[in-house]
């Protein structure tokens, strides 16, 4: 089973990279024209070129690359290690940092802009999976049992 989970989180680190690597083309200016523009509320060029692309002057998209080359990197680290459990918590951490960051983007998204990043919004779904995947090997390998000692009588 924990084969197969990793090899899922393989494949999402794939895409979160795939993803983030179009939008940062995108935000430089390498790819003309957004592949999610559609109208005033579906449309990329709102969210990927405007105030909130980039975070004190990093482009959101290219921290995006960088956690998912690192989740995608640990990700096959266990494949080949499987035992290393301070490799699974390592990837707890930075899919944590990867999901928070993803809410706050689409709290901006929803809040402030009032527009959708397709694109974003497919690499927001694949740190979500890649969360309940890593969450998922860390409660098969005994990550928690230390909330048993707060949760359970």
């Amino acid at each position: 089973m924990m084969k197969k989970l990793t090899h899922w989180m393989v494949g999402l680190a794939m895409v979160g990279l795939a993803l983030s690597t179009y939008s940062f083309l995108h935000n430089r200016g390498f790819v003309s024209g957004s592949i999610c523009t559609i109208n005033a509320t579906i449309n990329c060029d709102i969210v990927n070129k405007g105030p909130f692309s980039e975070f004190f002057g990093v482009p959101v998209a290219l921290i995006g690359i960088i956690g998912y080359l690192f989740l995608l990197i640990g990700s096959l680290l266990k494949i080949k290690t499987p035992n290393d459990r301070s490799l699974t918590l390592f990837l707890f951490g930075i899919a944590c940092a990867g999901f928070g960051f993803s809410l706050y983007l689409t709290s901006i998204e929803a809040t402030i802009l009032h527009a959708w990043c397709l694109i974003c919004v497919l690499s927001q779904l694949a740190m979500l999976g890649f969360i309940v995947l890593i969450t998922k090997l860390a409660h098969e390998e005994n990550h928690f049992s230390f909330l048993k000692k707060f949760f359970l009588p």
